[in-house]
Order: C-alpha cells, then sequence, then structure tokens
C-alpha cells in the first residue's frame, strides 16, 4: 500500500515528536507499505525527521501559515496527489483537503481551534484565526473516511460540532517517546538537576499563554510555607530566547517570580531532549501540569513512564490521559494548584496508588501498538473504498 503523509504545518513541540515516533513505528509494523511524507522547509521548522527505512521518502515544501497553508492543501497537495496516485491521503497536521482525490484520513490535534475555554488571553485576531481554522478542520473531517484523535473529549467535541462524524472518530492517544540508549544528556544539566533542592516540582513545557505558567508561580509561595526548600524546574529558555514572542513570556514569568518572591525556587533547565525530559522527571518528586488545553498532553504519559507522580488540572484532557494515575487541581486557582501539591507530597499511600495505576496505563501509550492501531484505520478506509468502487 502506498501512504501519502502530509505533515506540512508541524513546526515542533508536540506535534513533532508524535511525527517523529509514527514515522519511525508505522514502517516497522507494515514494512511492506511505501510512505511519502510531505513537511515544510527545515528552516521553517525545529525538527529533524530521519527516514526510518528505504521506504519512507521525505519531500520538503515551502509554507507558510495563513492563506500559503490552505493553498497547499486545497491546490498544491492536490496536484501531488494526482501525480503521485497513493492508496490513501494521512493529513496529519488537522486540516484535509475538502474535496478529497483519494481516500483520506484526518489526523486533528489542535484542541484550542475546537473549544471555546479560557479566551481571556486571546486576541481578536488570534479568535479570527482559530475560528478559521475550525471551519477548515471540520470541512476536511466531513470529507474524510476516517478521523482521528487523541483524547474522548476531543471526540465529543467534534461530534458536539459536526453530528455527522459520529460514527467516523476513532480515539487513539500519543504515547512516550523512544528512548535511544546511546544519547547522552548534557552534563551540565545533569548536574542542574541533582543539585536542586527538595521537593522538586516539574513542568515540561514549551513557552504559550495557555500552558498557564504564571498561575503556577503564583501557587510557589504557598506551596513553601509547608515546604521551604521546593524549587521549581522549568523546561524554558531564560538566557537567550530565540524570539521576541518567547523573551516577552519569560520576562513575564520572571516579573512575577520578583513579585511574588520566588525567584530562588524557580531552575531554568532550557529545551530538553527526549532522554533528557526522561532523566529530569525520574530525578524530580512531582510533574506539574497546570495547562489549560492540550489535545493530548504528551509530558503526562512521559511522567507516567518515568515513574514521576502528577499534579493536573481538572480538565477532561489531563483525566482523559492519566485517569487515576494523577492528582487534580483547579488550574485557575494557585491555592487550589499549592494545596493539591502539599496533600499529594504528604500522602505515601496516595504516591503509590498513582505509580500503580501509570503502570497499568502505560500499556496502551507504546508506540508499536498506537502504529497498529493507525494501520488498522488505514486498512479499513482503503477495504472499504474499494468494496465501494466494486459495487458501483
Amino acid at each position: 500500500m502506498h501512504i501519502v503523509f502530509d505533515a506540512v504545518g508541524i513546526r515542533g513541540h508536540g506535534g513533532a515528536a508524535v511525527l517523529s515516533e509514527l514515522m519511525y513505528w508505522l514502517p516497522k509494523v507494515r514494512p511492506d507499505w511505501k510512505w511519502h511524507v510531505f513537511l515544510v522547509d527545515s528552516n521553517q521548522r525545529e525538527f529533524y525527521l530521519k527516514p526510518a527505512t528505504e521506504n519512507v521518502k521525505i519531500q520538503t515544501t515551502y509554507n507558510d501559515s495563513g492563506f500559503k497553508r490552505l493553498n497547499w492543501i486545497n491546490y498544491g497537495l492536490l496536484k501531488q496527489l494526482y501525480r503521485l496516485s497513493p492508496d490513501i491521503l494521512f493529513s496529519f497536521a488537522n486540516m484535509a483537503p475538502a474535496k478529497p482525490v483519494c481516500p483520506q484520513i484526518a489526523y486533528v490535534q489542535q484542541r484550542n481551534a475546537l473549544f471555546n475555554s479560557e479566551p481571556s488571553f486571546r486576541s481578536i485576531k488570534r479568535c479570527l484565526r482559530l475560528h478559521t481554522l475550525r471551519r477548515h478542520i471540520l470541512q476536511g473531517a466531513i470529507a474524510s473516511q476516517a478521523v482521528i484523535v487523541q483524547t474522548k473529549s476531543m471526540r465529543q467535541r467534534m461530534i458536539e460540532l459536526e453530528p455527522i462524524l459520529h460514527n467516523r472518530i476513532h480515539v487513539i492517544p500519543s504515547g512516550y517517546r523512544t528512548l535511544q540508549s546511546n544519547t547522552m544528556i548534557c552534563s551540565q544539566k545533569k548536574k542542574t538537576i541533582e543539585s536542586s533542592k527538595r521537593p522538586r516540582l516539574i513542568y515540561i513545557s514549551h513557552p504559550s499563554e495557555h500552558k498557564n505558567h504564571i498561575t503556577l508561580i503564583k501557587a510557589l509561595p504557598m506551596i513553601a510555607e509547608r515546604f521551604s526548600d521546593v524549587r521549581l524546574l522549568l523546561t524554558l529558555e531564560n538566557q537567550n530566547p530565540p524570539n521576541r514572542r518567547y523573551q516577552k513570556f519569560v520576562k513575564d514569568i520572571e516579573k512575577t517570580a520578583k513579585n511574588y518572591g520566588v525567584r530562588n525556587r524557580i531552575i531554568w533547565l532550557g529545551r530538553l531532549e527526549p532522554e533528557e525530559v526522561s532523566f529530569a522527571l525520574s530525578q524530580c518528586d512531582l510533574m506539574v501540569f497546570p495547562s489549560l488545553s492540550e489535545s493530548f498532553g504528551l509530558a503526562l504519559v512521559e511522567a507516567m513512564a518515568a515513574g514521576c507522580p502528577i499534579a493536573a488540572s481538572d480538565l477532561s484532557y489531563a483525566h482523559d490521559v492519566a485517569g487515576k494515575a494523577a492528582a487534580y487541581f483547579h488550574p485557575n486557582h494557585p491555592a487550589s494548584i499549592a494545596e493539591t501539591i502539599v496533600e499529594t507530597l504528604c500522602n505515601e499511600s496516595a504516591l503509590k496508588n498513582m505509580h500503580e495505576a501509570a503502570q497499568e496505563r502505560l500499556t496502551q501509550y507504546h508506540y508499536r501498538s498506537i502504529a497498529e492501531r493507525i494501520s488498522n484505520v488505514m486498512e479499513e478506509v482503503v477495504n472499504s473504498n474499494s468494496l465501494s468502487a466494486s459495487v458501483t
């Protein structure tokens, strides 16, 4: 079978992590299939994708946000599909063509465009952009034979918006990343982590308003009342932020930390490689995840895999992923965050139960089984299309 994998639009962060894992495991579970992957030019993305086998061909194309992305999906991509004549199109970056030329599957991972929760930090421009994005996501989903989302709450939301999708949506989670045993951990970061006082809290996250760092910082003084040596480790760059938006984000965190008297409690780790993420989690006492909106929440499963207890937002996405393997707090209330963290760290029985629950849930988050499930959906779509063609 020949699959075109459209990942134009993926620039980094969680989407890149999932893409890298799928393009490693899918060719392994279906070694006789051929994969043609479209990516945005390397100078516009933060990751490098190495073909897992010779059956994987990577082709880059120029893309920019907005109109050029839509032009690619509805014109440029279609021209490539006519040329390649694949058995199926797998639209990995949320939007699929509204007028397909072959069987297609839409992989939807853009939660912010589908939910209206927490709009206070959104500008009018951003709201309009998300509204437009939602419209195109739903159009592409309706035109697809199948849709894959990562959580039950994403599935429910799409059905609320478009009931016609009820029987087409498959819930297949993402997973924890495959670690390379030969990868070295930065000695300076290792030393920084190991020398940090305890208890060590860690938040694995890139910078964005919905990640809710500020509310977490405001909870630190209350946590320090119980744990005088508490430290919060952040995976953010405070020395050399890559752009102005990132720089402003870091400055806001530093200003809040100074105003609340907790600057000395924050440890800036910078961006971590997957092996460094696993090591950091294994050396911390609690992974705190106060995000207001996620399509999945990669750090949740990586914490479970590393054996790090979790305190997370009491929101549907976190319950879908972590279940009983986490303690939950109200993400908008610093007092709730602090109270949950303190109670969790002081309750050995609860920590043990969370660890056991995490081990039980991990089986569904290995990428080999995830790749197998996605491959099965592809086969169902192609077989269904072939049956329909033979009947007509």
